[in-house]
């Protein structure tokens, strides 16, 4: 048996007779950079990424071109192709979270947490219930607008106990003021 840097192997089979025979095998590897076809494998994710594809949609493209990943996988899924375009250094987005882009008074959950000194838990669920002022960005994720009077807004409806002498207070209080235009 010979081993290559790559998935296949060249076996040869030699019988008592002295007949033999040569077969090639597919093995697997634990990198991506020991396959045959990775060069090629580059070579459409960086045409993809330059059409601006997302990873679903780039995962299903491999899938039906035969490409598969390596370690016993199967298909490849968008976060095994979001992972190797980053490896590759083609990411083409901030990750999700980060500050880029975000005006004065606007905040992802986990950096108004902080402001706020409350968790991330809280401003999602203060989300669902609809208390907040928010926007979608260009990938399509919530941003949240809360300029000074906002945050002392907020922080007041965290301090506040849900008792029934707040009641009134706490329902001025669960009204977001609408972003301005601009």
């Amino acid at each position: 048996m010979k081993y290559k840097a790559s998935e296949r192997v060249d076996v040869e089979i030699g019988w008592v007779g002295g007949s033999a025979e040569s077969h090639a095998l597919s093995r697997p590897v634990k990198r991506y950079d020991l396959q045959a076809d990775y060069p090629r494998l580059v070579e459409r994710l960086r045409a993809w990424g330059a059409e601006g594809l997302s990873a679903a949609t780039m995962a299903e493209r491999l899938n039906a071109e035969g490409f598969r990943p390596p370690k016993r996988a199967e298909r490849f899924s968008a976060a095994m192709v979001r992972r190797l375009l980053w490896h590759l250094g083609l990411a083409r987005r901030e990750p999700h979270g980060s500050l880029a882009g975000l005006g004065r008074d606007d905040y992802r959950p986990g950096s108004l947490g902080r402001r706020l000194g409350v968790t991330r838990d809280t401003v999602r669920r203060w989300l669902r219930a609809g208390w907040l002022t928010t926007w979608r960005d260009a990938d399509g994720h919530r941003v949240i607008w809360a300029a000074a009077s906002e945050l002392r807004r907020l922080r007041e409806l965290h301090r506040l106990p849900r008792t029934w002498a707040n009641k009134g207070r706490l329902a001025q209080l669960k009204v977001p003021k609408p972003r301005p235009e601009r």
